[in-house]
C-alpha cells in the first residue's frame, strides 16, 4: 500500500512523478507541485497529512492565474457623429422641451456614450469636445460605428416652464385655454383676470407639446396653436399677442372726408390714420386700405369743411374685413 500523497492537480492530464513544475499560459506565474510516493512502513518514511487550510488557498490562487491569463478583453468599438448641422446639445432627448447645455458647430465630431429608449431612436448622449454630456439629434448627422453597442440611457424628467403670454394688442386678454395636444376639451380658462394693454401674464407648466387658444374680451380668437412645444427656451416659452390687421374703410357718406383719427385707452393722444394732405381726396364713394393693431379705437372723422363728426368706435380684429360709413 502508498503512503499519503500530499497533493495532485490534474490539468489535461495526470501528474505523476516525484516533483514536476506546472507552468500556466503566462511565463511569469509558476507553481511547483510536489508529490511524495512511499510505501508505508518503508525505512525513513512518515506519514505526512495535507494541510487543509493550504489547499483552498492553492486552488483559489490557480484560479486567479489561469481566469487573468486566459479570460479574453471585449473591445467596444467607439461610435462618433459628425454634425450634418449646427445642432443644441441639451439635457433629455428633445431639443425644444430640455435646457440648453452646449452648441455643436455643423461638421464637428463627437463621441456618442449613449442611447436613447428605442422610442426615441434618433436621439444621443454625446460628450463634446469641452468634455460635457448631453443629448443630441442625429437625424440630420453622420453617425460612424455600431449605435446597438451603446447602452440605453433612460429619459430625464421634463423640467418646470414658465409660459409667458404678452399682451400688445389695444385691448384686454379674457381667455386662455392650455390643454394636452392630444386632448379634445379646452377645460377651465387659466385666467383669472384679465391681461391688460402692455400686460403679461405667465402660467407654470411642465414642458411638453400643447394646444393654446387665446382671445380677447369681445370675444375673438387673436392666437391659436395646436401641436406646439412649450419648453424652457425663450423660443417656446413666450407668446406674443400683437396682431396688426389690415382694414378698409368705405366712404359712403354724403361728403369728402379729410381726415381721420383714433385713440384707446392705452394711448389716450388722438393719432392720424388719415390725412387728405399725405393721403389725397376721400371723396365720397371711395374705399381705402389701413392698417391697426388689434383692437377697441375711438375714431374721430372731420368733414374737409372742418366739421368735426361725432365719435365712432372701431373694433378691429382679425377677419374684420372692413368697414362702411353712410
Amino acid at each position: 500500500m502508498f503512503g499519503s500523497m500530499r497533493l495532485i492537480i490534474i490539468l489535461g492530464a495526470a501528474l505523476t512523478g516525484s516533483a514536476c513544475i506546472l507552468q500556466t499560459a503566462s511565463p511569469a506565474a509558476q507553481i511547483v507541485v510536489v508529490t511524495t510516493t512511499q510505501e508505508a512502513g518503508a525505512p525513513g518514511s512518515s506519514t505526512q497529512t495535507p494541510d487543509a487550510q493550504a489547499l483552498p488557498s492553492l486552488t483559489l490562487e490557480l484560479t486567479q492565474i489561469l481566469t487573468a491569463t486566459l479570460t479574453p478583453t471585449n473591445t467596444i468599438a467607439q461610435v462618433t457623429m459628425t454634425a450634418g448641422q449646427a445642432l443644441s446639445c441639451v439635457k433629455g432627448p428633445d431639443w425644444k422641451l430640455y435646457e440648453w447645455v452646449a452648441g455643436i458647430a455643423e461638421g464637428e465630431t463627437v463621441t456618442l456614450v449613449a442611447r436613447a429608449v428605442p422610442e426615441i431612436p434618433d436621439y444621443f448622449v454625446a460628450r463634446t469636445g469641452g468634455g460635457q454630456e448631453c443629448w443630441v439629434f442625429g437625424g440630420s448627422s453622420t453617425i460612424s460605428g455600431p449605435t446597438s453597442s451603446l447602452p440605453v440611457r433612460e429619459t430625464p424628467p421634463l423640467p418646470q416652464v414658465t409660459f409667458v403670454i404678452d399682451n400688445k394688442v389695444q385691448i384686454p386678454l379674457c381667455v386662455v385655454y392650455i390643454r394636452g395636444k392630444d386632448e379634445t376639451v379646452w377645460g377651465a380658462n387659466r385666467l383669472s383676470a384679465p391681461i391688460l394693454v402692455s400686460a403679461s401674464f405667465g402660467i407654470t407648466l411642465t414642458a411638453g407639446y400643447y394646444d393654446v387658444q387665446i382671445m380677447d374680451c369681445a370675444p375673438t380668437v387673436l392666437y391659436e396653436g395646436h401641436d406646439r412645444a412649450i419648453g424652457p427656451d425663450p423660443t417656446y416659452s413666450y407668446q406674443l399677442i400683437a396682431i396688426d390687421v389690415d382694414f378698409y374703410i368705405q366712404n359712403n357718406l354724403p361728403y369728402s372726408i379729410c381726415r381721420i383719427q383714433t385713440r384707446t385707452a392705452a394711448l389716450p393722444a388722438w393719432q392720424d390714420l388719415y390725412n387728405h394732405d399725405s393721403g389725397g381726396s376721400f371723396a365720397v364713394g371711395t374705399r381705402k386700405n389701413f392698417t391697426l393693431r388689434a383692437g377697441f379705437y375711438d375714431v374721430r372723422i372731420t368733414r374737409c369743411t372742418d366739421a368735426v363728426l361725432p365719435l365712432t368706435i372701431l373694433y378691429v380684429r382679425p377677419g374684420v374685413g372692413g368697414f362702411t360709413w353712410a
